[in-house]
């Protein structure tokens, strides 16, 4: 693979498995991987659940964007899982379709909301009361974002060794890649 845009970060909805195809993806093309969830767990020294709780959405979207630039420009060739709200700053958006290639993975909410419906207690906006429609209104939310990005896989009834193979089909593929 012939490296222009030589960083790839992933995009979509919480509990999609963007840090666990990341991971993934990352041996696979001999990457970094990069976590932005933990990056900034460890430059806060809170877990995202409590930022969330203490400090309020704001200040965590603050905290995420210092730690998302600083990442992407202090890197090279690396995998970066993101947040699912990552597109809610412009500047955030400029940078991931200037500096990297972006991945959209993609799911059916149904199935979103099996996955998601026992594990709610690190994610920040979901309760178990109304998660498919909490789930829905996000998605509304966040779709035209999440299709802004170079490449878009469906993951619904596929491994994550399915989900990477076709990730690394179509980076293969890709021109500006």
């Amino acid at each position: 693979m012939n490296l222009r845009k030589n960083n790839i970060v992933m995009l979509g909805m919480t509990g999609v498995g963007k840090t666990t195809i990341g991971k993934f993806l990352s041996k696979v093309i001999k990457a970094k991987f990069i976590d932005i969830d933990y990056e900034i767990e460890k430059e806060s020294n809170l877990k995202v659940y409590d930022l969330f709780s203490r400090y309020g959405e704001n200040e965590f979207r603050k905290l995420e964007k210092k730690v998302f630039l600083k990442s992407l420009s202090n890197t090279n060739k690396s995998v970066i899982s993101t947040g699912a709200g990552i597109l809610s700053d412009n500047e955030i958006i400029s940078s991931i379709q200037t500096n990297s290639l972006s991945i959209f993975l993609d799911i059916k909410i149904s199935n979103l909301v099996e996955r998601l419906k026992y594990n709610l207690k690190n994610r920040p906006k979901l309760k178990k009361k109304n998660l498919k429609e909490n789930l829905e209104i996000m998605y509304k939310r966040r779709i035209s974002g999440y299709n802004q990005a170079n490449i878009k896989i469906t993951v619904d009834g596929l491994s994550a060794a399915d989900v990477v193979s076709r990730i690394v089909k179509k980076l293969n593929n890709y021109d500006k890649f």
